[in-house]
């Protein structure tokens, strides 16, 4: 907000205004809440009993665990198996599988705004395009991808409808006023949708070939990176050019590096995993490492390296844990070496930077 300042001077019977801010100049209003800066981490917990919660790891290591239940200790659940977390401006908005809901707070102070719970069927994944959000939801999972569809939110008045699509609905992203659908999930799909929000239809669907399923993808300087495996496990990274919204780049990874995935992007280096190892790669090379930059032991019988991320010069990692207890996220630097280790919540599944 830009504020004002007014100051009387009665004995000179003037008015005088003035703001650091009237000429558009000047440095951003700085965020205020607790929840600031940092990174979210979304635990999807499990159902009986409903152990979903959000902790957050402040940017200097400190942990806040169930912050959303600390900050509306009277507001409603915000659901089990929680899916994923995007945001705007000022709103967080949560995604919630299993109650077919998002929950909107604010992404500073945490603080409850709204539950929207119209138009959703196992709903995934969501972005934001101007004043309106869209969420991929996969339907009656039973059908494949024949009743996949986009929840379109408003976000002035939290109003939705449907756009049925056609196609596998999965992640999504937004980019110069377009969405792109990575259209991938459960070993089906090959192909990422271009979304016109202006005629809420698919412009364009990129096909890229038989047996490529994407499984996560990454904007960056106009470009879009694609991790595909296929059902060997065989993986390979696709650059789609958005200009033209064509292929511009494929490349094959090395047989050992099983199923890649979780495609992170951070100062000119690509970072990705392959089972419980984190590989790293130059923007721009064409050689893959065959040595790992982290390799994640867990102590679980079952579990393994769910959640991921990479930003401001830190990676993060969380252990699936056997999704009846508290599980474990941990921070290293860039260079690999662990940093801290949290004790977070049940089935952590991902990390969301706030700033």
């Amino acid at each position: 907000m830009k504020h004002l300042f007014f100051t009387v001077f009665a004995a000179t019977l003037f008015l005088t205004s003035c703001s650091s801010d009237d000429d558009g100049i000047g440095p951003d209003p700085v965020p205020e809440g607790d929840y600031a800066e940092g990174s979210f981490v979304l635990n999807e917990g499990n159902s009986n009993p409903a152990t979903a919660s959000i902790s957050f790891i402040a940017n200097d290591g400190t942990l806040t665990n169930d912050i959303f239940r600390k900050v509306n200790p009277d507001a409603a659940e915000i659901g089990t198996f929680l899916q994923n977390m995007f945001f705007d401006d000022t709103r967080a908005f949560i995604v919630s599988g299993s109650a077919n809901s998002v929950t909107v707070v604010d992404r500073y102070t945490f603080e409850y705004v709204a539950t929207i719970s119209s138009d959703f069927e196992n709903p995934r994944y969501g972005t934001i395009v101007g004043s309106k959000a869209y969420v991929t939801n996969a339907a009656n999972f039973a059908q494949g991808s024949n009743d996949n569809f986009l929840t379109v939110i408003n976000l002035d008045d939290y109003s939705t409808e449907k756009v049925v699509l056609n196609n596998s609905a999965e992640k999504i992203l937004s980019e110069d006023g377009k969405v792109y659908i990575s259209n991938g999930y459960y070993g089906e799909g090959n192909s990422i949708d271009v979304f016109d929000p202006t005629s809420n239809t698919v412009e364009k669907i990129i096909d890229l070939g038989k047996g490529n399923i994407p499984n996560s993808f990454q904007e960056e300087d106009d470009k879009i990176l694609v991790m595909t495996a296929d059902s060997t496990g065989l993986g390979k990274l696709f650059t789609i050019d958005l200009a033209s919204a064509s292929i511009e780049q494929t490349l094959t990874l090395p047989e050992a590096t099983v199923s890649p995935g979780n495609i992170k992007i951070d100062d000119n280096k690509i970072y990705y995993t392959s089972g419980n190892a984190v590989y790293t790669i130059e923007q721009g090379e064409t050689t893959f490492p065959e040595e790992a930059l982290i390799n994640f032991n867990t102590d679980e019988s079952f579990s393994y390296l769910y959640g991921f991320d990479v930003e401001d010069d830190v990676i993060y990692i969380s252990d699936s844990g056997n999704y009846a207890t508290d599980s474990e996220a941990y921070r290293y630097s860039l260079d690999g070496n662990l940093e801290q280790t949290y004790t977070v919540g049940v089935g952590p599944n991902g990390f969301y930077t706030n700033d």
